[in-house]
């Protein structure tokens, strides 16, 4: 009788407690159907006759990563590059930044419709790609002089009305961006409290973080300007305005010297209340850091060089020469006082309990989908997390942020088994989470020659 991926045995080998770090070494896990329902040690535990069984001496298995701030692109695309990509990466879950879109919708994106066709095929195993929560298109509100509409309020009532459109189309959650005017922003976020859809994104410029994190607003993203480089200054008001008249120009430039003003004036007391209030409200906080490395003036490698491009889509690529040039239009010069900032915040921010989320934002230049996770995951680790505290912002944050600390965010019994086996310790270094043996998702089990496989296709299809 042929052996199936519905029972899986994988043997001998040592599982990564996500709460504690702790390894249990010599274990069994049985997994039956996509669920884990035996762990035990491998000399007491009996194999089942028909179990597809898998070595797993010298191996070591953490849960399957989530990239929690990340996109996609064309149906087509997705479907034949990205979410294969994902998954040869050990990303298991994704939550998409705006996974639908108003028409006419421009051609690197998909609908809500589209993007859940997508994760059908995925739960129906007719497509490989990983478990998915989706944003709505990006919500920015109405443009100073323009009258206020439901697809871009300008005013509370709008933005309460904004929350069902989105509800009726059937989004997870709203992503919030940068010009949100303030009365339509907390009719947004009153409306989708009273109403169980969250809201995560950017901080608008009429609103600060603290009063995003007491809107209910469920996480934040990119560290740090616009989210708590603003806050955390001395100047903040005459900064903010000089910020905001920038941006409301519609044609912003050099954005980057009003940064640098913002860390030069940064006031640790002023930051800390910033943080109290994530930790007081569970604000989750997602920093994108390696978005950020794409323009650091220091780093060595150009992005042009990275040997990972022959698994990037034309048109994508394309994309990335444009928005590379748009973004240093706009941003100008990083200081590295940025970067050294950037990061001490984010260190700051670990060091109090803020629940934070591994987001790679893939699709912007230069980070890949898939492998810019483990990007970010390495940058963490810079920033001043213990590689087990780097591996819970893409395991069981996720996993809380989520709600599904019950099914997803480690390796325990009765969880769902999204899995990594690895062939060296993580804990030891961060980057072994790139050294990947073999991945369970969905119920199936992809070994090194599929993942291989999978990559090679990959390639193939981006080369047409």
């Amino acid at each position: 009788m042929e052996k199936t991926d519905d029972l899986i045995a994988i043997t001998n080998t040592s599982i990564i407690n996500m709460n504690d770090g702790e390894i249990a070494e010599g274990m069994t896990l049985i997994i039956k159907k996509g669920i884990i329902s035996t762990i035990g040690k491998s000399n007491e535990l009996e194999i089942p006759s028909k179990a597809k069984v898998v070595d797993g001496t010298g191996k070591y298995i953490i849960p399957g990563l989530w990239d929690m701030h990340a996109h996609t692109s064309s149906e087509s695309v997705t479907r034949s590059v990205l979410y294969p990509s994902f998954i040869a990466n050990g990303i298991t879950g994704i939550r998409v930044l705006s996974a639908d879109c108003f028409e006419p919708c421009w051609e690197l994106q998909m609908n809500i419709d589209q993007s859940k066709g997508l994760q059908s095929d995925v739960e129906n195993s007719i497509l490989v790609g990983p478990n998915a929560i989706f944003g709505s298109t990006y919500i920015n509100g109405a443009i100073p002089g323009k009258p206020s509409t439901i697809k871009e309020p300008g005013n509370r009532q709008d933005g309460k009305k904004l929350v069902h459109l989105l509800l009726d189309r059937g989004v997870d959650f709203i992503k919030i961006y940068d010009e949100i005017p303030r009365n339509a922003y907390f009719g947004i976020a009153e409306e989708a409290k009273k109403k169980g859809l969250p809201i995560a994104g950017h901080v608008p410029v009429s609103i600060k973080a603290s009063e995003a994190s007491d809107a209910g607003q469920k996480s934040i993203e990119h560290c740090c300007a616009g989210s708590l480089f603003e806050e955390c200054s001395s100047e903040e008001k005459k900064l903010r305005e000089q910020i905001t008249k920038v941006i409301q120009s519609r044609e912003p430039k050099n954005m980057y010297s009003l940064v640098l003003e913002l860390v030069k004036t940064y006031d640790d007391a002023k930051c800390q209340e910033v943080i109290r209030k994530f930790l007081e409200n569970n604000t989750f906080y997602t920093p994108t850091l390696v978005a950020t490395e794409m323009d650091n003036i220091l780093r060595k490698d150009d992005w042009r060089d990275d040997p990972r491009l022959k698994y990037l889509p034309k048109i994508e690529h394309e994309f990335w020469i444009e928005d590379e040039i748009t973004t240093k239009e706009v941003l100008g010069i990083q200081d590295p006082l940025i970067r050294e900032k950037r990061f001490d915040i984010v260190g700051d921010m670990n060091k109090a309990g803020v629940k934070l989320l591994a987001g790679s934002d893939c699709g912007v230049f230069g980070v890949h989908y898939g492998s810019g996770l483990h990007d970010e995951l390495e940058l963490l680790v810079e920033a001043g997390l213990t590689e087990l505290e780097a591996l819970q912002t893409a395991t069981l944050n996720p996993a809380e942020y989520s709600d599904k600390l019950e099914f997803l965010g480690n390796v325990r019994e009765g969880l769902k088994a999204d899995l990594i086996i690895l062939n060296e310790n993580p804990l030891d270094n961060i980057s072994n989470t790139k050294r990947i043996y073999s991945v369970l998702s969905n119920g199936k089990y992809y070994d090194r020659q599929r993942l291989d496989t999978m990559l090679e296709n990959v390639a193939i299809e981006v080369a047409k």
